[in-house]
């Protein structure tokens, strides 16, 4: 009887460890998967994408324009945090995040003033190109950036 639990547990050890050895085997092959997993049914089109591939899309890049104002002391929130302002030239490109939130912080101005999105790297989903925002004395949210 003592004779039988030792093969059995020999055999159940050579079998996990054959397993495992397969799956590390499989996983060298495949290092090089450029396959994006897309998800639809549970997780709301979330996209699981291999690790090579992460670099790539990790940030994109928005060209915002300053349109018919004066006012150059508007300034462009990326999370809270001030990233570029109108001082110097009436269009700024600003490196985006996934999931950032950008703002428009027009509060030094009485006057209407309108941010118009005039360009967006390809991996940008949100904001869309010729999104505008306008802004009165206030805080106005542009979008929250989802990437492809």
């Amino acid at each position: 009887m003592d004779n039988l639990f030792k093969k059995i547990e020999l055999f159940i050890l050579t079998l996990a460890i054959m397993s495992l050895i397969v799956l590390v085997c499989i996983q060298f092959i495949n290092i090089k998967d450029d396959n994006i997993i897309n998800t639809t049914k549970f997780n709301d089109g979330i996209k699981y994408v291999p690790l090579n591939n992460m670099k790539e899309m990790d940030s994109g890049i928005l060209i915002l324009k300053l349109i018919d104002s004066e006012q150059e002391d508007i300034k462009v929130l990326v999370n809270g945090e001030v990233v570029s302002d109108f001082l110097k030239k009436d269009e700024i490109e600003i490196n985006v995040s996934n999931n950032d939130l950008i703002e428009i912080d027009g509060t030094r101005y009485m006057e209407k003033n309108t941010i118009k999105v005039i360009g967006i790297s390809k991996n940008i989903e949100s904001p869309k190109l010729n999104t505008t925002v306008s802004t009165s004395q206030s805080i106005e949210i542009l979008g929250k950036v989802k990437l492809k």
